[in-house]
């Protein structure tokens, strides 16, 4: 259970945007990028079964952050705002224990960047390592009803905290696409179960 809770944590706090790869469908890729600068991007992607604007949802409605996996999600969409979100019972606005990212800028169906501004600190999970770390969700439409979903996080250092925390993200970004993926699949068997379009 802490696994499950930490792996939830991890995926939520990094995201980003890096080269194109060659995402199969139902696969999640993964790419560790040696920048220039001496920092990592790590990059995942894959094909999400939905059309863009509902892979978009997820990402800019509270109702839509809560397919990837807290309990508790508050939004103010617009560039300097934030996302505020919580992975445990009774979460509220404000509570410590919350993850809160900030809005550096989005395109409506094609990309958001987020940084993190607050976390708690538990585990590989640490402020200082976060500090610098930063990144993009990106969206492309690649039919009516398929997305590809480009995920990477930017800032990555080469010290060991930074290599931690990067090897365990690995895995919790995976964890994380896969409970959306099964989360729109479900909400899209339902739509049609009632006949709603």
């Amino acid at each position: 259970m802490k696994r499950r809770a930490l792996l939830n944590l991890c995926a939520a706090l990094t995201i980003g945007l890096a080269s194109p790869l060659a995402a199969q469908e139902g696969e999640v890729s993964v790419e560790v990028i040696e920048e220039s600068d001496g920092t990592r991007t790590l990059v995942h992607e894959t094909i999400i079964d939905a059309p863009v604007a509902a892979v978009w949802a997820t990402l800019s409605t509270e109702a839509g952050w809560l397919m990837w996996g807290p309990k508790f999600a508050r939004f103010d969409l617009r560039a300097g705002g934030s996302i505020e979100t919580g992975y445990h019972e009774g979460a509220t606005m404000g509570d410590p224990q919350n993850i809160r990212h900030r809005i550096l800028a989005f395109v409506p169906e094609r990309m958001i960047a987020l940084k993190v501004e607050q976390a708690p600190e538990r585990g590989l999970v640490s402020m200082d390592t976060l500090a610098p770390l930063w990144g993009v969700y990106e969206l492309e439409p690649v039919g009516p009803d398929r997305t590809r979903l480009r995920i990477a996080g930017l800032g990555y250092g080469n010290d060991d905290a930074s290599s931690q925390m990067l090897g365990f993200f690995k895995a919790g970004n995976v964890y994380s696409i896969e409970l959306l993926r099964q989360n729109l699949a479900e909400r899209s068997a339902a739509k049609v179960q009632t006949g709603r379009e």
